[in-house]
């Protein structure tokens, strides 16, 4: 088995183990809190976990629960996330507040809450306790940590002095803390030493802000077919990607006024505008960036003592994909 059919083995396990949890009388409510699993997606979450695990000779079934509960923690992120944002598409469809309605979305987002403790209990069940309660610390510290960078993101659409350190500092948390927990959980799971967790969770966390960096220069150089959602969505919602951070801080007076005419603007020539401006003056930088931290992730991810080359070579090809990505 290749590693593209290892990949997509854990992706049909671990979609078997959420939809088997997301079954319910009430049809609007599960029917909504399914939507965007069914819809598909990258599973990298997920397959991190799987392969955290695998590469320390876990128990695979463990994980596959483990990584079930992360991508369903994921997806309830998501749900909020486009409500706050007002966004309107998600994986190439209506996000589930626009088909459903913004209450039955929050519900539905309340519910995958609920639900991924509830598969992540199932994951633990037989472990020790100390293990039962680290896992238990990582996941729900990641939802405090998540909000805390949603916040810091939602905070920083008011301000124009934005460093590089405090953008760092939101992707860390908004982003990069899901990653960092898949891939810490699969190998706590997998009864992983001390060492070995801390690269683990060092991998994940940098390949986490990698993988926004990535996400804010596809936001402005990505086909919308092919990305799945609007582009230009940062800019039109005024957010201080790390483009716009480096922009502000280089360009010369009229690309500035450029920039700050554009950003948080609904008018298609001034959003297009500032997307060259920004293609031109921070692009490279940003590309630059994110290489900066998947190196970092690979040099954490060599130091883990692998007992299965397959899986080290899974979670390489992850952070290939994360830095190669184009949707």
């Amino acid at each position: 088995m290749g590693l593209k059919e290892y990949f997509e083995d854990i992706a049909t396990k671990v979609n078997s183990v959420m939809l088997s949890f997301l079954q319910g009388n009430i049809q609007e409510l599960y029917g909504a809190s399914r939507y965007l699993i069914e819809a598909g997606g990258k599973r990298l979450r997920p397959i991190m976990v799987v392969l955290a695990a695998d590469i320390l000779g876990g128990d695979q079934t463990r994980a596959l629960l483990a990584g079930a509960a992360v991508e369903v923690l994921h997806n309830f992120t998501l749900i909020h996330d486009d409500i706050m944002d007002q966004d309107a598409l998600r994986r190439g469809l209506p996000t589930v507040h626009v088909k459903w309605g913004v209450p039955t979305a929050i519900l539905a987002g309340d519910l995958l809450h609920a639900k991924a403790f509830e598969i992540l209990t199932e994951s633990v069940k037989g472990l020790d306790s100390d293990r039962i309660y680290k896992a238990f610390s990582c996941f729900s510290k990641s939802v405090i940590i998540v909000s805390e960078g949603q916040a810091m993101d939602m905070d920083f659409e008011k301000r124009w002095d934005v460093k590089e350190e405090e953008y760092i500092e939101m992707i860390r948390k908004k982003t990069a803390q899901l990653f960092a927990c898949s891939a810490y959980l699969g190998g706590l799971v997998a009864g992983g030493s001390e060492e070995n967790l801390r690269n683990l969770y060092e991998y994940g966390e940098n390949i986490g802000i990698a993988f926004q960096i990535v996400d804010d220069i596809l936001g402005l150089t990505a086909d919308e077919k092919e990305l799945g959602k609007p582009v230009f969505s940062d800019i039109r919602e005024g957010k201080k990607t790390i483009l716009v951070i480096r922009a502000l801080e280089v360009a010369n007076k009229k690309e500035r006024e450029v920039i700050l005419e554009g950003l948080g603007s609904n008018d298609p020539v001034k959003i297009k505008e500032t997307a060259q401006v920004l293609s031109s003056i921070s692009l490279t930088y940003a590309q630059s960036l994110a290489s900066h931290y998947y190196n970092k992730a690979l040099s954490a991810l060599n130091s883990v003592e692998a007992k299965n080359t397959k899986a080290l070579e899974g979670l390489k090809e992850i952070a290939d994909l994360v830095i190669k990505r184009r949707k």
